[in-house]
């Protein structure tokens, strides 16, 4: 049974770089502690040949947008990897409910609980952007509806009770370190989370760490084939990444994916893409305005032409 806990209600460094690893994705770790303006610069990583395009490409959409742009790319094919600005630190935002809802997976995989487990959505425990469980106050949810909701329509509301069955946002970093993210932290709920104040280290991650996360989860096996499965599933049922990653996708290829978003032009889109032929690329795309202003929009269409750029960099002929 789910149970009822009460919660709280730039740099500019490693800008970009690419290695032929053998299928395995850097993780850099810690805080953040200057904005992208203030800190010095570190050396890049060698660039290959074929791929000083696409570092010039992010580097123009980074200036057309005023946006900054962090990638990482990972084909498990070649073994290639793409990263630009991949341990610089952003916002994790609600990037944060793929890992919630493996969690989630990881307890049923134990037996310690089940997604046909109930809760009542309460009224005192809506927030901003449930459109699932603002639907059903009054009325039981299964964890599994809870999860869905939460990875398919990105409801705050479902995230929070997510994160109540898995032990708080501390839970996500310790899945985060258990599956090789060395990055990922959470430290608030649902909707503080998303704040995303420049120079804050809470609730962040990095391109780098998140990819590896992802991988970890998607496609190799840090969840059992079944749990996988579930995961995969509700994260190509997401309803929110038509504009940001899925816009960028050439026609024929798929994702499994979840957004994020939040305060000074915040926005995310993490997932796996798939080729026509089923090839799989790991793909996390964080972005914020270089603007510095609280209250801008996240730019969408730079996720979409940065996912497009990577794609034809770094897919499989």
């Amino acid at each position: 049974m789910l149970t009822h806990r009460n919660h709280p209600k730039r740099r500019r460094i490693g800008r970009r770089g690419f290695c032929a690893l053998a299928l395995a994705l850097p993780v850099l770790a810690g805080a953040c502690t200057a904005t992208a303006e203030q800190a010095p610069p570190t050396p890049s990583v060698a660039t290959a040949p074929d791929l000083q395009s696409l570092d010039a490409k992010i580097d123009a959409l980074e200036a057309r947008y005023s946006t900054r742009i962090g990638v990482a790319a990972v084909n498990p094919a070649t073994g290639e990897v793409y990263s630009h600005r991949g341990d610089e630190r952003f916002a994790m935002c609600s990037t944060f409910k793929a890992y919630a809802s493996a969690a989630i997976l990881r307890k049923v995989e134990d037996g310690s609980t089940s997604l046909d487990d109930t809760v009542v959505v309460e009224p005192g425990d809506l927030v901003e952007n449930s459109p699932v469980t603002a639907a059903a106050v009054g009325t039981p949810m299964t964890l599994g509806q809870i999860a869905e909701a939460a990875l398919t329509q990105s409801d705050n509301t479902a995230g929070n009770y997510l994160l109540r069955e898995i032990g708080g946002p501390q839970a996500i970093t310790a899945l985060a370190r258990d599956v090789g993210d060395e990055s990922t932290r959470l430290d608030r709920w649902e909707t503080e989370l998303n704040t995303a104040f420049r120079g804050d280290p809470r609730d962040t991650t990095t391109p780098d760490g998140l990819a590896q996360g992802v991988r970890a989860l998607l496609l190799e096996d840090a969840l059992d084939a079944a749990s996988r499965d579930r995961l995969l599933d509700w994260m190509r049922s997401s309803k929110t990444s038509d504009k940001r990653m899925r816009a960028g996708l050439p026609p024929g290829w798929t994702a499994a994916d979840k957004t994020g978003g939040g305060g000074f032009g915040t926005a995310n889109d993490a997932g796996v893409v798939w080729s026509p032929q089923g090839d799989p690329i790991v793909l996390t795309i964080l972005t914020d305005s270089l603007t510095d202003q609280e209250d801008a929009q996240g730019n969408n269409q730079a996720i979409a032409d940065s996912t497009a750029a990577v794609i034809a960099g770094l897919a499989t002929p």
